[in-house]
């Protein structure tokens, strides 16, 4: 009987071992249709990752649901060693030496209890509970009943196999033992039997498991590993730059799965279907088209669809010079219109909450900006409103479209002297910005701050009309070409009047200055106004003393918090202000919920069954906060227009920080 078990074991783990290998191997090859990408550099920091988010289940952790994905993760790993011992026994009739010893058949045991645990919770919080999250899926369901039967197994296995000889499991077994205590007194042939069957229903389990990882959704098993492991070491949020200096290139970037980087198709084998991104994203939550969960899933799905046709043809092409891809395009679905629309790559405001959320590093952001660069450089096609936008920063380099000679009207009385007026280096550049220059509520905060400054008597000037737009807006609208016109007039002023350090109100602006500006040959301090004040107000240059009797709730800018970790230093000014009382809303700091105004939304209609802001704005007044507090004038905006469409704006007051400080000064 072990001979001929010992033959069918090994023709199924043949088969078994080709099926997954196959299967890896052609998901490998259809990432070899994806555009080279760099992500071999820093190996200690990768390696570090991968120790910190594969082994330790770091970002997992980071939500109570993860707990459960730790037991499932480890307690497979660590049973895979007593699968040897397992297979041997069933295949052979002994054990392998030391196997059997009492300290490691309960640890056996008690990783199983772990592993069945957590997949029976799994399967109550998908198919009972369902959260918006996830969904009850017939695949899920598959996998959690091969888990279920490849640990049920282990126990039958160990209680029958002890009944078999006439003895019980004992303590160093306690579920085998609990088992077989239902079971005492069985006849050993059938014993026997069950041993038998509980052994091949495992074996086929197992195996079952292996050809299926590839092929489904569990493919994240080895995805996830290398997507952590070639994750971003780039600052976070960094959009990558196009070279638009060959005049050859037509196309820019993404209109087909092939104009994808490799790391952006295997963001598709990756992705758990946790869900965490979608109830984490503002335009899934407010009713828009887009979800970040099927984007990437959307992305995938056609990779897999389209790819065997393409690597064929490619192989073909290899050996005919005037062969493409071209017709083969032309039959399938487009990726933009058929798989993705347009409505849907509008929608993102760029806020990142789903890459925050993301415990496999996928990076949303870079597909949609990709796409939307091939909508606006390539297909010329973008919505009216954005079009209007990228006009008006062509010729006043502003979205709002007003005269230049206008930037510095906000500072007429405060004496705030002009780059181009002072005779000596300055210490700031004081960056104010475009909604800061001409937006009159806005304008009141670059007030404040200035006000501020020469308070603590900090040494600093402004550009005046020669300010030029960031482009950050542009940017992440898709339009590479006018953006970097404009770095390229913003690079030539701070290089003109020797700028070593910025300081701006605009975290949209800090980020750009911070993260991008580097790509074309400048760099420098960065400083938010936050944070400069958290400073001055340490070093005892402001110093808060008047009561400002409010109760507060203070909104994270997405720019700011998650994109470049500024968290404290508005809080801090707060609570250095008497009488203000701060009180948090539910998603704040790392997990705050965007304003809708970013990635260049505050310039665009939005669609949906519910406007971002106004969504925002219901969470600060749960807070039962009398004003809120920002440190972005974007936000500033959609918080105060969240206000009146919830016609409490008499009652709720919106404030910058700088505000509140200059107030308490």
């Amino acid at each position: 009987m072990y001979t001929l078990n010992i033959i069918a074991f090994t023709i199924l783990a043949v088969a078994a071992l080709y099926g997954f290998f196959g299967g890896l191997y052609q998901r490998y090859e259809f990432l070899t249709l994806g555009q080279a990408a760099n992500r071999s550099d820093h190996k200690g920091d990768r390696w570090r990752s991968f120790a910190r988010n594969v082994l330790a289940q770091g970002k997992v952790l980071a939500e109570p649901s993860g707990i459960g994905h730790f037991f499932i993760f480890w307690g497979f790993i660590l049973l895979g060693i007593g699968e040897l011992d397992f297979f041997t026994y069933g295949l052979t009739g002994t054990h392998i030496p030391g196997f059997t010893a009492p300290w490691f058949t309960f640890t056996q045991e008690m990783l199983a209890a772990f592993v069945l645990v957590a997949i029976i919770v799994a399967a109550i919080r998908r198919y009972i509970w369902r959260p918006m999250r996830t969904e009850p899926t017939f695949e899920a369901g598959f996998i959690l009943f091969l888990i279920f039967a490849i640990v049920v197994t282990i126990y039958s296995v160990g209680a029958f196999s002890a009944l078999e000889q006439g003895v019980m499991p004992g303590s160093a077994a306690p579920m085998s033992n609990f088992l077989a205590s239902f079971f005492v007194g069985i006849n050993p042939a059938t014993a026997g039997i069950i041993v038998q069957i509980s052994f091949w229903v495992h074996t086929l389990a197992i195996f079952g498991f292996l050809v299926f990882i590839p092929r489904s959704k569990h493919l994240h098993m080895i995805g996830a590993m290398f997507n952590s492991y070639y994750r971003s070491l780039e600052p976070v949020g960094k959009i990558r730059s196009l070279d638009l200096s060959d005049e050859s290139v037509e196309e820019f970037g993404v209109g087909n799965i092939t104009q994808f980087t490799w790391k952006q198709l295997l963001d598709g084998y990756a992705c758990t279907e946790c869900g965490r991104c979608h109830v984490s994203c503002p335009a899934t939550l407010t009713g828009k088209d887009l979800s970040p969960k099927y984007l990437i899933l959307k992305m995938k799905d056609h990779l897999i669809d389209t790819a065997p046709a393409l690597i064929a043809q490619r192989k073909m092409a290899a050996g005919a010079e005037n062969l493409s891809l071209t017709t083969v395009f032309e039959s399938m679905p487009q990726l933009i219109g058929d798989v993705y629309t347009e409505d849907e790559i509008w929608a993102c405001t760029t806020c990142r909450a789903c890459e925050e959320a993301c415990p496999v590093y996928n990076e949303h952001v870079s597909l949609i900006v990709d796409m939307r660069r091939n909508l606006v450089l390539t297909q010329g096609s973008a919505p009216g409103e954005v079009n209007r936008t990228f006009t008006n920063l062509e010729r006043h380099s502003n979205e709002w479209g007003r005269p230049r000679t206008a930037r510095a009207e906000w500072a007429q009385d405060l004496d705030i002297p002009l780059m181009s007026e002072v005779d000596e280096p300055v210490e700031y550049l004081y960056y104010v910005g475009t909604a800061a220059s001409f937006d009159a509520r806005n304008q009141k905060i670059a007030r404040a701050f200035g006000q501020l400054l020469k308070q603590a008597g900090v040494n600093f000037a402004i550009l005046g009309k020669e300010e030029e737009s960031d482009g950050d807006s542009a940017r992440r609208l898709g339009n590479e070409f006018l953006y970097q016109e404009l770095v390229e007039r913003n690079v030539e002023i701070f290089k003109n009047y020797g700028v070593k350090k910025i300081i701006t109100t605009d975290p949209h602006a800090y980020n750009a200055f911070r993260k991008e500006y580097a790509d074309f040959g400048f760099e420098a301090e960065v400083i938010h106004h936050t944070e400069l004040l958290a400073q001055l107000i340490d070093q005892g240059k402001l110093t808060p003393r008047k009561p400002v009797e409010r109760k507060i709730t203070y909104h994270d800018s997405c720019y700011l918090g998650r994109y470049n970790g500024v968290y404290s230093a508005p809080r801090y000014i707060l609570s250095k202000i008497p009488g203000i009382e701060l009180v948090e809303m539910e998603r704040s700091r790392n997990k705050s919920m965007c304003c809708g105004a970013g990635g260049g939304s505050m310039f665009k209609e939005e669609t949906g069954e519910q406007r971002i802001n106004v969504f925002r704005t219901e969470q600060a007044l749960e807070t039962g906060a009398t004003t809120i507090a920002t440190a972005c004038p974007y936000c500033m905006t959609m918080m105060i227009d969240g206000t009146k469409a919830k016609g409490v704006e008499d009652d709720i007051d919106t404030y910058d920080v700088a505000e509140l400080l200059l107030q308490a000064i």
